[in-house]
This record gives C-alpha cells, structure tokens and sequence, in this order.
C-alpha cells in the first residue's frame, strides 16, 4: 500500500515536471526556429557579380542555421533529462521522508489491534467456556449473555484476521482446488438460515482452480452471510473459472457508497447485525491473493464479484 503511495507521489511530479518542460522547450525551439526564417543577410558586394557564389553563401548560411537548430535541440534534450533526473531523485527523497511517518504510524496501529485482539481473546474464550459449565438456566438473560459473547467472539477472530493480512507480503500456498465443490458444500450450510429465501447455484459439475483454498472459502462464507442478511427473496450464486459472483436482492446501493462498502466498520445499514468488518476482510484477503473483488447494484439487487 505504502509503496504504491511513494510510486504514485514519484509519478506524479515526474509527469508535471515533464509536460512544463515539455511545454517550455517547444516553444524555445519554436521561436528559435521562426527567428531562422527571416530574410537572409545581403551577400558581401564582391558576390554581386557571380549567381552562383551567391547561391553558395545562401547554402552555406542555411547549413549553419540548421546546424543551430540541431544544436539547440540537442542541448534542449539533454538539460531536459538532466533535469527530469533530478526531478525523481528528490521526488523519491521527498516520499520516502513523507510516506514514512505515516507508513511507522500505520504499523504501530496494526501491531495494537494484533496484540489488543489476542490478549481479548483469551478471556472470552475462558468466561465462555465457565459460562457453558453452568449449565442451562431458565433465566431469560442468559441467552443474551452468550449471544455477545458469540458477537465479543468473532469480532476479536476478525480483527486478527484484518491485522494479519494488513501488509502482508507472503504469497498464499496455492493447490489445485474443485471450487465448484466449495461453492456447494459453504451454500448448503447456510441452508438453515434462509429462512425460506431462495438459493440459486450455477456452476458446472467440477471447476478446478490454482488457489488458497482457505483464503476462498472465507471470502465465500462472507459474502454468503452478507447476502442472508440483505436479500428479501433471493440468492444467486455464480461460479466459472475464474470469477465468482453472489447476488442478493436487497435494496439498492448508491453507487458513490459501493467504494466503502470494503470500509472496515462500514455498514449502509446501521441496523443490520454485524461488526462491519466481513467486506474488508474479504478485500484484504483477496488484495493478499491478487485477486479483484468488487461491487455492483442496482433495482434488482447488488451484486459481489471476485475475479481470481
């Protein structure tokens, strides 16, 4: 992220220092070339008599001002470049300087919500585990006890999961996977929550991909949550070789809020249950993988696709 930030502030003064020198040397050559136009000089009398020492001078004094122009051209040429050098030596020791307090600060925050996350975890998994010793109760607020700690739970797992993908630079192990069987296999354990909306599955018999399993399965398993929670009758589910798409017919999106929908803690719907955390996770994970993921909606619905 940080070393396409310095590339882009690199490439940006590269390209505005270009186009004024550009700009300046073109118009340099251009007087410099009208000015070459003008009448030439009289001949010296003594060549009054002769046309042909005449038109000798005449060639001679056109050689000398082409011979000028290219000389003005090749110093144009090489002053550019001298200076197009400079240009991206400071611009890179400006970036550096510039990028690298924000990039210490931003690591500083990823190793905070790592460690907070892991020292959290510790003890909800032990008041969770007393909590199921004992025992059922009949008392009405127990099962809100267990439902926060479930939603304490997964969202101290997501932000470790965000911590470990933020800036990372390994590349996933990849394996032939049947992702037409995955696709399946995640779609039917959401069965029991559809609560009589309709899933709908296209994806051929068997789709084998070069992929992290693991790193699928979890962009798949959000994406079916977040359709479950959104639709109203619906959910379509698109699978080929190298794209997947799942498509709810919830309500419509604006496109200006279809960009932070991949915001950590963004939510369209504040009401909706969720941390905000599943669509950027799954945009982590496939920034990890260098796959695409995007969003579209529109009447009919929205729709997710990751391009992997």
């Amino acid at each position: 992220m940080f070393k396409k930030l310095r590339n882009k502030f690199i490439l940006t003064n590269m390209l505005t220092t270009t186009a004024i020198l550009v700009i300046a040397f073109v118009s340099i050559f251009a007087v410099s070339a009208a000015g070459t136009r003008r009448e030439l000089p009289p001949a010296p009398k003594a060549f009054n008599k002769s046309n042909e020492m005449r038109e000798a001078f005449r060639e001679e004094i056109e050689r000398e001002r082409e011979d000028q122009l290219v000389r003005l051209g090749l110093t144009l040429a090489m002053v550019g470049v001298s200076i197009e050098i400079l240009v991206f030596v400071v611009s890179y020791m400006m970036a550096e300087r510039s990028v690298k307090p924000v990039e210490e600060a931003y690591e500083k925050q990823r190793e905070f919500i790592a460690n907070a996350s892991h020292e959290l975890k510790t003890p909800i998994a032990a008041v969770q585990a007393n909590f199921e010793a004992l025992g059922a109760t009949e008392q009405p607020w127990t099962d809100n006890i267990e439902t926060e700690l479930s939603r304490a739970s997964n969202l101290v797992s997501d932000l470790l999961t965000l911590a470990r993908t933020d800036g990372c630079t390994v590349a996933a192990a990849k394996k032939d996977v049947d992702i037409a069987k995955v696709a399946r296999s995640r779609a039917q354990l959401i069965e029991a929550r559809l609560d009589g909306k309709k899933l709908n599955i296209v994806a051929p018999e068997k789709e084998t991909a070069l992929i992290n399993e693991a790193d699928f399965t979890q962009i798949l398993d959000i994406l079916l949550d977040n359709a479950v929670k959104y639709s109203k009758k619906s959910i379509n589910i698109s699978l080929s070789a190298h794209l997947l798409t799942v498509e709810n017919d919830g309500k419509t999106i604006p496109a200006e809020k279809l960009d932070k929908l991949f915001e950590r803690f963004y939510q369209v719907d504040k009401t909706t249950e969720g941390s905000g955390l599943g669509l950027a996770i799954a945009k982590a994970i496939a920034d990890q993988n260098k796959w695409k993921i995007w969003a579209e909606s529109d009447k009919t619905g929205t729709k997710f696709s990751v391009s992997f």
